[in-house]
C-alpha cells in the first residue's frame, strides 16, 4: 500500500460542535502520518450560478490534479459529506481507475437520512441520495457510526465488507481532565427552535431538576429560576466550562420521544454532544432508542429514557455508589476519547482490510 494522505477542506471557525469532529479527524491523520489534501473554502457568500460554475472549474481541477500528485496505490480519507457531490462522484472512479487509488469515506453525516434541519439546513434530497448512495459505494472502506448505522448503508445497497463502525466519535482535549461535581443536566449544542424545540417546550414546563444550556442561537430572554443559559463557547472551551452531574443527548420537538427529522436522526447517528460530554467527565442520558444508548449501557457511563419525564425520577433515585461507578468509567472513556482512540482503532482496521 502506498500513502496515506487526508482531504481538509478550508473553513471559517465557529462556535458550534459542527467544525470539532472534522479538525479532530485531521488532527489524528496527521499524528498517523498522513499527509494533507487542501481543498479550498466553499463560497457559501456567492450566488448559486456561481458555486456551480466554481465547484466543476476550480474543484473538478482540484480533483484532476491528484492524477500528478498522488502515486499507484496511495490512500486518501475522504470526510462525508463533502462539497462538490457530483464532481467527486466523477473523479473518484477515474483516480480508482487511473492510479488504482483507494478511498476511505468516514461519515459524518447522512442527510439523505436526517432530510434536513428545519430553519438550519436545507433537505437537498437530490444531491443527499446521489451523496450517500452513488458516491459512498465507490469508496473502498467506509468508517460509519456505529452498527445500527452500519446495517442502515447495508441495506441501500453498501457492501458489508466496505463497512467499519467507529462506535462514538473522539474529542479531543489536551488538557487536564477534572472531575465535576456540579448538580443539574447540562444540554450543549445548536439550542436554535428549529433544531432543539424540546429545550424549550422542557423550560416551559419548568423540569424539576437544574438545567444548565451552552450553544448558540437560544432565544429566551426571562428564564426559570434552575435554568441558567451559559453562553456560546467554542468546542475546545467546552469541556473545561461544562457544569453539571449528567449530559443529555435528546433531540426533536418532543418531550416524550425524540420525534421529528432530528429525533428519528438518534436511531442511526452518533450525536457530537455525547462525545463533549464523557470527554467532559460528565455521564450521560440518553434517549432509550438512540443508537449510542447500547454503548451508554454496555459501558455504564450513563442511562437511558424512553421520555424526558424520567429524569427527575432517576436523578432521585440514584445512589451515591452507583454515580460514583458510573463516573469512574465516564472518566475512563473519555480519556479514550480525548486520545483519539476510536478513530485510529477503525484506521487500523482498514488498513488491515486494505492490505
Amino acid at each position: 500500500m502506498g500513502m496515506y494522505y487526508f482531504i481538509k477542506v478550508e473553513k471559517d471557525l465557529k462556535n458550534t460542535a459542527g467544525i470539532k469532529a472534522p479538525d479532530d479527524i485531521e488532527r489524528i491523520s496527521k499524528e498517523l502520518g498522513m499527509q494533507e489534501l487542501l481543498f479550498p473554502k466553499f463560497p457559501f457568500e456567492k450566488n448559486k450560478v456561481f458555486q456551480k460554475l466554481w465547484l466543476f472549474s476550480v474543484i473538478g481541477y482540484k480533483w484532476t490534479s491528484l492524477l500528478w500528485k498522488l502515486k499507484t496505490n496511495d490512500v486518501v480519507i475522504y470526510q462525508h459529506p463533502m462539497y462538490g457531490v457530483r464532481v467527486s462522484n466523477c473523479l473518484i472512479p477515474l483516480l480508482k481507475k487511473c492510479k488504482n487509488i483507494k478511498f476511505i469515506a468516514v461519515i459524518h453525516d447522512l442527510e439523505s437520512l436526517r432530510k434536513g434541519i428545519q430553519g438550519v439546513i436545507e433537505d437537498n434530497e437530490t444531491t443527499n441520495t446521489i451523496a450517500d448512495t452513488e458516491l459512498l459505494s465507490k469508496f473502498d472502506k467506509i468508517i460509519s457510526h456505529n452498527s445500527k448505522m452500519t446495517n442502515y448503508l447495508e441495506g441501500i445497497g453498501i457492501k458489508k465488507e466496505n463497512l467499519v463502525d467507529l462506535e462514538i466519535f473522539d474529542y479531543l482535549d489536551p488538557s487536564e481532565m477534572k472531575e465535576k461535581t456540579e448538580d443539574g443536566v447540562v444540554i450543549a449544542g445548536n439550542l436554535a427552535k428549529g433544531k432543539s424545540s424540546y429545550i424549550y417546550k422542557l423550560i416551559e414546563k419548568k423540569p424539576g431538576f437544574k438545567l444548565n444550556l451552552f450553544g448558540p442561537n437560544f432565544n429566551i430572554e426571562e428564564l426559570p429560576e434552575n435554568v441558567k443559559y451559559y453562553g456560546s463557547l467554542t468546542p475546545n472551551e467546552l469541556p473545561q466550562k461544562l457544569v453539571g452531574k449528567f449530559g443529555l443527548v435528546w433531540d426533536g420537538d418532543s418531550l416524550d420521544t425524540c420525534g421529528g427529522n432530528t429525533g428519528n436522526y438518534l436511531k442511526f447517528n452518533n450525536p457530537h454532544k455525547t462525545s463533549l460530554y464523557l470527554a467532559s467527565g460528565i455521564p450521560v442520558i440518553i434517549w432509550k432508542e438512540a443508537a449510542l444508548a447500547e454503548f451508554i449501557e454496555n459501558n455504564n457511563v450513563g442511562f437511558t429514557v424512553n421520555s424526558l419525564s424520567e429524569i427527575e425520577i432517576v436523578l432521585k433515585n440514584i445512589s451515591a455508589n452507583d454515580y460514583s461507578l458510573m463516573k469512574a468509567n465516564t472518566m475512563e472513556v473519555g480519556k479514550k476519547l480525548r486520545e483519539g482512540y476510536f478513530y485510529r482503532q477503525s484506521i487500523y482496521k482498514c488498513k488491515n482490510d486494505l492490505k
